[in-house]
């Protein structure tokens, strides 16, 4: 009988271990639908969650890099693209990265919209760089996002090409090809989305880098 008692509570803890993610994601759904962003941002994903794992686990990381970027831009100064460069930010923009990541290894291949979410989380975090710092990473960024082909994709290689061609980024042929390729980004979004603000802001601020950049033509 006591035998029996063991392996029922064995059999049981071995359940509530299995379920482990998916209570942590009704939890949190409730929570996301609550605005409750700061109480997602601090939790860590359960332990249950490695890599690989499973649909559960990779909408748990999903739902914190969604919570944390979602906090970083919260206080952001009125048209600023990206926030601050605060401690703060800077850890938000770091956890929205890392989750985002984590949530594409759950799916084990490329998932649109966690690609977004750590696209735009390094995009913040690299603006934030000095330029000889910026411009490596901002390369590295523009051969991740290569995958994202709709307008959104567009915008976002079109930044990260516009940080690697600021002032004191490298050399000035260096410059004025990367805001060049920031030129064709955003005239190719603007054939997808003509109307899209952010769009026309990204190719007049390509356009305006590259006449600031000597000998440089569009």
């Amino acid at each position: 009988m006591i035998r029996l008692f063991t392996l029922a509570f064995a059999a049981l803890a071995a359940c509530s271990a299995l379920d482990a993610p998916v209570a942590q994601l009704e939890r949190w759904q409730k929570q996301r639908a609550a605005g409750s962003l700061a109480a997602i941002a601090e939790e860590p994903v359960v332990r249950d969650c490695a890599p690989g794992k499973g649909e559960a686990c990779q909408r748990l990381h999903l739902i914190r890099a969604e919570a944390c970027l979602g906090l970083a831009f919260a206080d952001r100064a009125p048209g600023a693209a990206c926030p601050g460069a605060g401690a703060r930010e800077a850890g938000l923009l770091s956890c929205a990265a890392s989750a985002a990541q984590s949530a594409e290894q759950s799916a084990g291949e490329v998932l649109l919209p966690a690609r977004k979410l750590r696209t735009q989380a390094r995009l913040c975090a690299i603006e934030n760089l000095p330029p000889a710092m910026a411009a490596p990473a901002a390369r590295e960024l523009i051969a991740e996002a290569a995958p994202l082909a709709d307008a959104e994709g567009a915008l976002l290689r079109g930044r990260a090409l516009l940080s690697a061609a600021r002032p004191s980024a490298g050399p000035e042929a260096a410059r004025c090809a990367a805001a060049r390729a920031a030129l064709r980004e955003a005239e190719q979004g603007l054939r997808l989305s003509p109307d899209d603000p952010a769009l026309k802001r990204l190719a007049d601020d390509a356009a305006l880098r590259a006449v600031r950049i000597t000998d440089c033509r569009v």
